[in-house]
């Protein structure tokens, strides 16, 4: 009995030990901390094009070595304010054919956390090559630095302007037709100059985007005035938008022009609703003052998820101050169909009606585009 007391006890005292004495024969190798992967970039872009035919507009044609004279596509720079009782120049009728009307290829490079540049080239179907073939320019070049200021980031370089980012973000058919003041050629959408936005608070109701650029758009400055821009996008609560917005500037003559504008949306479970209101004053030292205006109602839902549905009007005055002149109606309506992520087919029609006003003179056709557009993105990290 004793010597069996003794095996168990020896074999206890071999087998169990103090925890305290235990260590593992692979014990995890320490933590290493590694710092992010810069830099890194991604390639991105789009494209979107129709499939089109002019039901109705001007049946007069002429040719110049075989090319119609007449636009294929609705031109909302036509009346001006510089010439509101001009008769704009309208669609041809019967033209048909296929266009592409923007291709953007983009590489944005992550140098740090904090600073980051972007590269976009822009091939458009209006600036053509000295061949007449579609052009390709630069829409966007500029470094970022973020957080310059509490929850405010600089943007040097040609940058988007803050006119109507927000409002196309929102409208979301920009394949189909750009926003009012892009479409009436008030303002562009890029410009070379400095870009501080960001948000006054840190739920980010309150916004802002002021800008100082050259206000010649994608071209090289050319005087020595500049155009300072700033929206204040507000977000009081979680589905409605409002932004107010100014832009001023000098030319040559001692003149200047201001821009107003209001944007108002509200987004609801399905669909979305919103509105601009565009309104500029140009002060020309000598000569009558001008002040074209206009409003914009839109509106999008979705049927299900991947069928929508959207719709425009425009109403537009090239000058409240000319007692003469042609007004202009702008409708646009479609389906938006995306079979897969990020690819949609939209069939829609597209009509601008005229109204004399005073003793102008109203074009004796209106125009109406039906079109079946076409819109992919792609991107590649």
């Amino acid at each position: 009995m004793k010597m069996g007391w003794w095996v168990v006890t020896l074999l206890s005292c071999t087998l169990v030990t103090p925890a305290s004495a235990q260590t593992p024969s692979n014990p995890p190798p320490p933590p290493v901390s590694s710092d992010p992967d810069f830099p890194r970039g991604k390639i991105s872009g789009l494209v979107f094009g129709d499939v089109y035919y002019n039901v109705t507009g001007d049946p007069n044609h002429v040719y110049t070595n075989g090319a119609d004279a007449l636009p294929a596509n609705l031109d909302g720079s036509s009346p001006s304010a510089s010439s509101p009782a001009a008769q704009p120049k309208l669609i041809g009728k019967d033209l048909n054919g296929l266009q592409i009307r923007r291709i953007y290829f983009q590489l944005d490079n992550d140098l740090s956390i904090r600073v980051a540049t972007r590269f976009r080239l822009e091939a458009d179907s209006k600036e053509l090559t000295s061949g007449g073939k579609i052009g390709v320019y630069v829409k966007a070049a500029y470094v970022q630095v973020k957080d310059l200021v509490p929850r405010g980031n600089l943007l040097v370089g040609m940058t988007n302007t803050p006119t109507f980012e927000n409002s196309e973000e929102f409208w979301a058919y920009r394949a189909v037709e750009k926003t009012i003041v892009d479409f009436r050629g008030l303002a562009s959408s890029s410009d070379l100059g400095l870009n501080l936005k960001g948000f006054l608070d840190g739920g980010h109701r309150i916004g802002y985007s002021g800008m100082i650029g050259d206000g010649t758009g994608q071209k090289p400055e050319n005087n020595r005035y500049k155009r300072m821009y700033l929206s204040v996008p507000l977000r009081p609560i979680e589905d409605l938008r409002i932004e107010p917005y100014v832009d001023y500037e000098d030319f040559a003559g001692n003149g200047d022009k201001a821009l107003y504008k209001l944007f108002l949306g509200y987004e609801l479970r399905r669909a979305a609703i919103g509105a601009e209101v565009v309104d500029q004053v140009v002060h020309v030292v000598g000569a009558r003052n001008r002040e074209p205006f206009g409003i914009s109602l839109f509106a999008r839902g979705r049927a299900s998820e991947k069928l929508g549905v959207f719709a425009r009007y425009d109403r537009w005055q090239p000058d409240t101050r000319a007692a003469n002149r042609i007004d202009s109606d702008l409708y646009v309506a479609g389906l938006d169909w995306e079979p897969f992520k990020d690819l949609h087919f939209m069939p829609n029609v597209e009509a601008t009606g005229y109204r004399a006003r005073g003793t102008a003179d109203a074009p004796p056709h209106h125009d109406l585009q039906a079109r079946m557009t076409f819109y992919y993105r792609f991107s590649k990290p």
